[in-house]
């Protein structure tokens, strides 16, 4: 993977525009469901977004990993797939 050249900003970045509930993903960015898996439990891709500043792509994932794994940190907001491609938005702060 081609690290993104700090000097630059990226495509679909726009520093003067917030986000909204509707995001409109890069150019090239999918995220397939999970194969059909014909084990005893379903299969889910589960995804987990995040925020994250840092001097490069390394410690922004460095650190994304250890927020994920501080018991301190808040429950996060996670995106599941199916295997049918259904999303389902589930917010584990909320009990």
């Amino acid at each position: 993977m081609r690290e993104h050249d700090q000097r630059r900003p990226c495509r679909h970045e726009n520093p003067k525009k917030t986000h909204t509930r509707t995001i409109v993903p890069p150019k090239g960015f999918t995220l397939e469901p999970p194969p059909k898996d014909t084990g005893p439990e379903s299969l889910y891709r589960v995804v987990y977004v995040i925020d994250i500043s840092a001097p490069n792509v390394r410690q922004a994932a460095e650190r994304a990993h250890q927020i994920m794994e501080d018991p301190k940190s808040m429950p996060p907001v996670l995106d599941i797939l199916d295997a049918d491609g259904r999303r389902t938005r589930v917010d584990l702060s909320r009990q």
